[in-house]
């Protein structure tokens, strides 16, 4: 994949935009739809226009093909007719919409992904060998650990208070390595308490991604790229929970639900909630401690659309250990992150995270 098709690719996942219905006598804010932003649209018109990135890749993810299986290519010619998927496509949207709202009460409960699982054309046959029986859950102790007890046992995983204390800030060499596992690209991180600044060099052009500590921003080139607001949520959450022992300063709210199993692994779910009320989940290693997974859902007419980080490989930098392998995932976008090197207490000028 050329560059330019490549950051394409990158800033498609959009955000769930909702409509505000004020009181009497204020201002209603109208969400502008899908029919209302783009041309040649049948089916989908009265999405909010937001979602249009999320249900595409979704759609994608679903067949197992790329833009050109339904459109004329990949270079953004998307309002061309006359083409047998794409057509197709409308036709199975309509029968996936009638299904949810006939039989589970408008609740997208029934999406692409139901029947093809990732093949562009279902098969209509019947597995002739027995069922994989699904992964039990783990057996649950008599009682549960507090949110206290874990985040205490992650803090010292993770080096102890007094070393992490020690750490103020980082200088991270690293490499992006994209799907096909061998094409990579080299990535800096730059941390100072909360800010973060990460930036991936595709040839001449460099993406950057800025959180000051409160607000976020990506660049292309140093020009300001037009994100939606969860994408800058995503942005501002990567760089508050890496490799950070204080998740209560990013979730006041933290409810432990159960052991699960992921990976082969023991795991503690934790429903995480925001000041701001975005929930996410939380996966803890119960016999690390460590994080090992992040996830966060924007509703969509298709049903949730996720952002999945994956934390493992952990190592001693300093005293305090790192997660080495991060795994970022969307709906039909992968990309992993490796960290080579580490550099901890490196001085970096607050204005390198201005923008």
């Amino acid at each position: 994949m050329n560059t330019k098709l490549k950051l394409t690719a990158l800033f498609t996942f959009v955000l769930f935009a909702v409509a505000f219905f004020a009181p009497k006598g204020e201002t209603q804010t109208q969400v502008e739809t899908a029919g209302q932003k783009f041309k040649s649209i049948k089916v989908l018109n009265d999405m909010p226009a937001d979602q249009m990135g999320k249900v595409m890749n979704m759609m994608s993810a679903s067949l197992g093909v790329d833009c050109k299986f339904c459109h004329a290519s990949n270079d953004a010619d998307y309002e061309k007719e006359g083409f047998e998927h794409k057509d197709m496509a409308r036709t199975m949207l309509k029968m996936t919409f009638d299904l949810n709202k006939n039989f589970f009460n408008g609740r997208p409960e029934i999406n692409c992904n139901t029947c093809h699982k990732g093949i562009s054309h279902p098969q209509p046959s019947f597995p002739l060998a027995p069922a994989t029986p699904p992964v039990p859950r783990p057996a649950q102790p008599a009682t549960k650990p507090t949110i206290d007890e874990l985040l205490a046992k992650y803090e010292e995983s993770l080096g102890g208070k007094a070393n992490l204390a020690k750490v103020t800030s980082r200088h991270i060499k690293a490499q992006r390595l994209e799907p096909d596992g061998k094409t990579t690209e080299a990535e800096e991180v730059w941390t100072k308490g909360f800010k973060t600044i990460a930036q991936t060099t595709y040839g001449n052009y460099v993406v950057s991604e800025i959180y000051d500590g409160t607000n976020a921003m990506k660049l292309g080139n140093k020009e300001k790229l037009d994100l939606k607001a969860d994408e800058l949520e995503q942005i501002k959450r990567d760089a508050q929970v890496f490799a950070n022992p204080n998740l209560k300063a990013i979730y006041p709210t933290m409810d432990v639900r159960f052991l699960e199993k992921l990976d082969g692994k023991d795991v503690w779910l934790i429903l995480a909630t925001t000041a701001d009320k975005k929930r996410e989940r939380i996966y803890l290693d119960a016999n690390t401690g460590l994080l090992v997974r992040r996830v966060a859902t924007s509703p969509t007419v298709l049903g949730n659309f996720a952002y999945q980080v994956d934390y493992a490989d952990y190592k001693d930098f300093g005293g305090v250990k790192v997660p080495t392998t991060i795994k970022f995932a969307v709906p039909h976008i992968y990309w992993t992150r490796k960290v080579l090197e580490v550099k901890n207490n490196v001085t970096i000028d607050d204005a390198k995270f201005k923008f």
